[in-house]
């Protein structure tokens, strides 16, 4: 073992007296002059009134249409029997849809030969188009509110709320596929022919029905509104 003499031991304590003499200079934090603290307030109160201002001014501004609008759009005006457009005219026609699958082959065949008949036929522009359109059960729902009003036995009462829930909610939840068909001409006259032509051709397979002037309204809006609801 090794012993430390008595002078390491006066060097340790000649360095530790070093250490303690040595002054500590101090951290001296510079000091905000009044003048500085008013003109940082000012600033935030400035920013702070063009934030308003700002918001003010969107909340004031009124959504205007773009410009391009109705000129990207081709449809001018609705009219019971057709629709006028920039460049000619055109009507909507809703298609009879059918269950092709309770049908066996052979009515496939004479629903497929008949629809073809069409296309040999018809040489102009046509568009079959396939939309959602909520579930309307007015009718039934009249139906079921007459009965409940003629009704005094409680368990039928139950029954017919029960109807009247279902039926509502098949309004909100549930939609119907509907098929469209669109017809093109240069002019009114030779839109009714080829309607005609059409509609002749098409009673044996899926026939063909004319639209009121709301429902050609609600299709347009869906065409160009596709995120949007009727």
């Amino acid at each position: 073992m090794m012993f430390r003499g008595k002078k390491g031991c006066n060097k340790d304590m000649d360095n530790n007296n070093q250490r303690n003499t040595e002054e500590v200079t101090p951290i001296v934090v510079p000091a905000y002059s009044e003048e500085r603290k008013k003109g940082f307030i000012q600033k935030m109160k400035i920013k702070k009134q063009e934030k308003k201002k700002r918001k003010e001014e969107s909340r004031g501004k009124k959504e205007k249409v773009l410009r391009q609008t109705p000129y990207i759009l081709p449809f001018l005006q609705i009219h019971e029997d057709y629709i006028l457009m920039k460049e000619g005219c055109m009507d909507i026609l809703q298609i009879e849809s059918k269950d092709l699958y309770s049908r066996n082959d052979e009515d496939l065949k004479v629903l497929l030969l008949s629809n073809v008949k069409l296309y040999r036929s018809y040489y102009d522009n046509l568009k079959i188009i396939t939309m959602n359109f909520p579930s309307n059960t007015e009718p039934q729902k009249a139906y079921w509110n007459k009965k409940r009003e003629q009704m005094d036995d409680p368990l039928r009462l139950q029954f017919i709320d029960r109807k009247l829930f279902e039926l509502d909610f098949l309004e909100k939840e549930r939609t119907n596929k509907e098929f469209f068909l669109f017809i093109y001409a240069d002019n009114e006259n030779q839109l009714a022919e080829r309607k005609k032509q059409v509609i002749r051709n098409m009673q044996q397979s899926f026939p063909l029905k004319e639209l009121s002037v709301v429902k050609k309204q609600d299709i347009i809006f869906l065409l160009n509104n596709q995120n949007s609801k009727l």
